[in-house]
């Protein structure tokens, strides 16, 4: 049994870069759903309060960042067929295995549905896809505003999932901390120096 505020070894602890990759896509996914739902909310011309320019640069900013999000998932998984990941904490409970297991492969699945229909979506209707106004991204989909409702649907609906389920993830994270002391958010958490 480890020690309260137990500081995983190397072997029970990801990799640096592993690390990285989870906190830089941690900020950008906390920072892309309330973009969201701001840019949306701005209604485009005629109506009152339209701001068709900054409407504009919004999307081209979430849609630049959903590419970097898809990519950096990308290399997420990369890392982890390469590096592998440490063993469960032995403080687990069978619950606590299962519950984890089944929440982070769902969150692996939805780190590439979210950004991939948003992808096919915007290629469909609005193109062109550009990764931070310069990289033409558009994928060779043809389509209307009306044609890519159903995947828009598809990508809200993982949008809303996938929030849910970080929070999930994110209060786990702090139980252990907080509460357990086990080591177990120290695993992805920056070692201490």
């Amino acid at each position: 049994m480890q020690q309260p505020d137990a500081v995983p070894t190397v072997h029970n602890a990801y990799s640096p870069p592993q690390r990285a990759v989870h906190w830089i896509m941690a900020i950008l996914i906390f920072c892309m759903v309330p973009l969201g739902l701001f840019m949306t909310s701005i209604p485009w011309e005629p109506a009152p309060g339209a701001n068709p320019v900054l409407k504009g640069r919004l999307y081209e900013l979430h849609k630049s960042v959903g590419l970097t999000i898809f990519m950096l998932a990308v290399l997420r998984v990369l890392l982890r067929i390469f590096k592998g990941a440490p063993p469960p904490e032995a403080t687990l409970t069978p619950f606590e295995r299962v519950a984890s297991t089944t929440l982070h492969h769902l969150l692996y699945v939805l780190i590439f549905v979210v950004p991939i229909t948003g992808w096919i979506a915007t290629s469909m209707c609005c193109p062109p896809v550009n990764l931070f106004w310069t990289v033409p991204l558009t994928l060779p989909i043809s389509g209307t505003l009306e044609s890519s409702q159903p995947v828009y649907l598809v990508h809200f609906t993982a949008v809303a999932l996938m929030s849910f389920l970080i929070l999930g993830h994110a209060g786990a994270a702090l139980m252990h901390l907080l509460v357990k002391r086990d080591g177990v958010f120290r695993r992805m958490w920056p070692p201490r120096r």
